[in-house]
């Protein structure tokens, strides 16, 4: 789904996806309902964030900006700023996702979206979590914040580990994800706003005059 250009591009855009999908498998979680009690918290959310992908050696590969709207279950607006400049808009129906650079856009059921790529941690339900990953809660980078760490049940799952960390206050302070490239991207969020009401029109997407349009969501989802 992804058309950007070069491996670092790639990997910035991918992550929006990674914050939007799930894999559906089955297994425990030890500290699973720690860290659901957070997210359940997290009802809506407005941010801001820095999102930076480094390669093994620790080389930035590619640094930008964004803004996120989170509205559980399953709602999410995620738009990255140049260079590679991305939106990704799910309604909990359909997903879009849509490069402006590359004046074109991708359409799907999110149902079948669901069955592709990781990251039920933010838009999904507890049982989804507890579904998908193994959640170990481990030491956070400041005290009395939260770390956990996730790792996929899925063997063939394209990223190796999330993790994900909360200010003492219960904020969501930054995602990890660290892909089997041996490359991490790493989001930290700023300006929050758990407050604001976010109507249902910002989940929502009108496809811009001109702009090609890849997939069909009139397919019936899995087919």
């Amino acid at each position: 789904m992804m058309f950007a250009r070069g491996t670092a591009s790639v990997t910035c855009r991918a992550v929006a996806l990674l914050l939007v999908l799930a894999v559906p498998t089955s297994a425990a979680a030890d500290d699973a309902p720690q860290l659901a009690e957070l997210l359940d918290g997290m009802t809506t959310l407005s941010a801001e964030f820095e999102q930076t992908v480094t390669n093994r050696f620790g080389d930035v590969l590619q640094a930008a900006t964004g803004r996120m709207h989170l509205k559980r279950p399953m709602r999410l607006r995620w738009e990255l700023d140049e260079p590679y400049p991305q939106l990704v808009v799910t309604n909990g129906e359909t997903l879009w996702v849509y490069d402006p650079d590359l004046e074109q856009v991708t359409v799907q059921p999110l149902a079948d979206a669901l069955t592709g790529s990781p990251a039920v941690f933010l838009t999904g339900t507890v049982a989804d979590l507890r579904r998908n990953f193994t959640v170990v809660a481990t030491e956070p980078p400041e005290a009395g914040g939260s770390r956990f760490e996730l790792t996929p049940v899925d063997p063939n799952a394209v990223y190796g580990e999330l993790a994900l960390t909360f200010a003492a206050d219960g904020r969501l302070a930054g995602i990890d994800i660290a892909d089997h490239l041996e490359q991490l991207t790493r989001v930290a969020f700023t300006a929050q706003d758990s407050s604001r009401v976010l109507e249902s029109d910002l989940f929502e997407f009108t496809v811009p005059t001109g702009v090609d349009v890849i997939g069909d969501v009139s397919r019936p989802p899995g087919r």
